[in-house]
């Protein structure tokens, strides 16, 4: 049985399309393409879109209207909106836009808005492993504002994201030593090796990108406190960090010290922001080209993260470099619990002692080696004593081992020069 006014026709490029004429309210409307307004594919389907179309005219709405209706469509509208008011950055621009076409455009991108379902955004979630809670909340945060806006505007009568609520559970990882055969100092070492290596980048950004790991390994702050982090707050004389309680997890100034391989970068970066590394998609493959760079492999579908910098410090400082633990939760700003708090106090002296031995440990550097050239350099430049007392030194410091025979003719002759 035919639907009165509705037929198919067949058009040029040899498909069909299914044509309505009808009329409502006493008005006769001219003929519409059902098929491509709405997509009808059968008379039946045309059928049921007249009667929600009568529905609109009644109600005073334009249900011919050329507003998209594709989510693709809607996607493209809102971020041209966000780019003309300045809503979101070029760089958050460009990373929404990558993040958008790999994850959700190629699942539901070319769906119409409101045959978009529960089911189709819980496929999309699943896709994704159970502690990547920031990617997850991604989806919902770039999806429910276009459901929103469409509700408002009467296209969907509900919006799906009223029933999608973000992840909020903090996700136990496992225990670096499950996830990655490498020990703490080899993956320490070797990503800071593999730093200068580092040039997946566009050339203007390399630098940038080499300074953000740097500061990422060996402060072991957390990415969104150095990702925020402006020039104005760098004290480059002293080599000392303040960050601002605005830019902070605790919401208190932090107090840390500048990595040398970060001073020559801070000096010459303009005013305002110095690292433009946004979360997710640009953050995560700096770090993951970092660990091929490195050759850090990982075990199964395990992944080593740039919070695991934090958990790398704290575990060498304390097990290795026999740091007290509360000063190396303090490195990490913590907030220290209980009675401590009160009682407890390290200095910022403290704090920077326990980084640079962490450094050293990163660089590989012998401490023990920077004593013997620091003896050999107090003897050598020594205005006391003759130089028979310098030798007498010298033959000392040969005795006990921390000259080698070359090293010690090298000073003995100096002294008689």
């Amino acid at each position: 049985m035919g639907f009165p006014g509705i037929s198919t026709k067949k058009m040029k490029n040899g498909s069909n399309a299914i044509m309505v004429r009808f009329k409502h309210n006493g008005i006769t409307y001219p003929i519409k393409n059902f098929t491509k307004l709405f997509g009808s594919t059968t008379e039946s389907d045309a059928n049921k879109q007249l009667y929600k179309v009568k529905v609109l005219l009644s109600e005073g709405k334009d249900p011919f209207s050329s507003s998209p209706t594709i989510l693709n469509e809607l996607w493209k509208e809102r971020l041209e909106l966000n780019e003309k008011n300045n809503v979101w950055a070029k760089s958050t621009i460009k990373n929404n836009k990558y993040f958008y076409k790999k994850y959700i455009s190629p699942s539901i991108g070319k769906l119409k808005i409101e045959k978009i379902k529960y089911e189709h955004i819980k496929k999309i979630l699943d896709n994704f492993r159970k502690e990547q809670t920031s990617i997850k909340n991604r989806v919902i945060d770039l999806l429910k504002p276009i459901f929103e806006e469409e509700k408002r505007k009467g296209n969907i009568d509900t919006n799906i994201f009223d029933n999608i609520k973000k992840v909020r559970e903090i996700i136990q990882r496992e225990h670096l030593s499950k996830r990655t055969n490498f020990n703490y100092e080899d993956i320490v070492r070797k990503l800071y090796n593999a730093i200068p290596l580092y040039n997946q980048a566009h050339v203007s950004n390399i630098k940038q990108h080499q300074t953000f790991l740097y500061m990422l390994l060996l402060t072991a702050h957390r990415y969104n406190e150095i990702n925020h982090l402006e020039k104005k707050h760098c004290d480059i004389v002293n080599k000392k960090i303040i960050a601002p309680a605005s830019i902070t997890k605790t919401k208190e100034d932090y107090h840390f010290p500048i990595p040398d391989e970060c001073i020559e970068y801070i000096k010459n970066a303009p005013e305002g922001r110095l690292f433009n590394v946004p979360r997710g998609g640009t953050a995560s493959r700096i770090f993951h080209r970092l660990l091929i760079k490195a050759n850090i492999t990982t075990i199964e579908n395990h992944s080593i993260s740039m919070h695991d910098t934090r958990r790398l410090m704290l575990s060498i400082m304390i097990g290795e470099l026999n740091i007290d633990s509360r000063l190396a939760d303090l490195c990490l700003d913590h907030k220290p619990q209980g009675t401590i708090k009160h009682y407890l106090q390290f200095t910022y002296e403290d704090k920077v002692k326990a980084y640079t031995k962490y450094w050293d440990y990163v660089r590989n550097i012998d401490n023990s080696d920077n004593e013997k050239k620091t003896i050999i350099n107090n003897v050598s430049t020594s205005n006391n004593g003759s130089n028979f007392d310098k030798l007498k030194e010298l033959i000392d410091m040969y005795n006990k081992g921390y000259l080698t025979q070359e090293q010690f003719d090298y000073e003995r002759d100096n002294l008689y020069k």
